[in-house]
């Protein structure tokens, strides 16, 4: 098992001048996923960084981008897992419009057909009072990140025999 996570990761626009992140997903495919020696499938949990740090976040192009992602993995024989994106709404940078991008990526993925299987981290730890806040006790605090139960419940919602 390899984990290529990275903060502030992002799809489209890299980072690496905030001193947060780094390059974005498709300057690190090749060695972060695609060259992975062994490696029979993907997780992958990315856009959230997008929607929250572009000025203008897209959801078809960050959906086009997911797409070209799991074309490259299978291009290689790698399965890809794809997660929803969770809840941003209590963020610093939230906005309606924003969550209404993020939204629009998690029907995509959820429906699309263009991914091996789904996590719908999305579901699993929403607020069912206010689905688009995290789950006060899967909130690490900060209204964005999950806490260790939050981490803990997205990892159980992983079906291992889709991997």
């Amino acid at each position: 098992m390899a984990n290529s996570g990275i903060s502030g990761k992002r799809i489209l626009d890299s980072s690496t001048g905030t001193g947060i992140g780094g390059p974005n997903a498709f300057a690190r495919l090749s060695r972060d996923m695609l060259t992975t020696s062994g490696a029979r499938t993907v997780i992958l949990l990315e856009g959230v960084n997008d929607i929250l740090n572009l000025e203008h976040p897209d959801p078809e192009t960050l959906k086009l981008a997911l797409r070209h992602i799991a074309a490259q993995a299978h291009a290689k024989g790698l399965r890809i897992v794809v997660g929803t994106i969770t809840p941003i709404k209590g963020w610093r940078s939230y906005t309606e419009e924003r969550d209404n991008v993020r939204q629009a990526v998690n029907e995509f993925i959820r429906t699309s057909g263009d991914f091996d299987a789904v996590v719908d981290f999305d579901a699993v730890v929403h607020d069912p009072a206010d689905p688009q806040r995290i789950n006060p006790p899967y909130d690490s605090g900060d209204h964005l990140h999950p806490s260790d139960a939050g981490y803990r419940a997205m990892a159980e919602a992983i079906d291992l025999g889709a991997l």
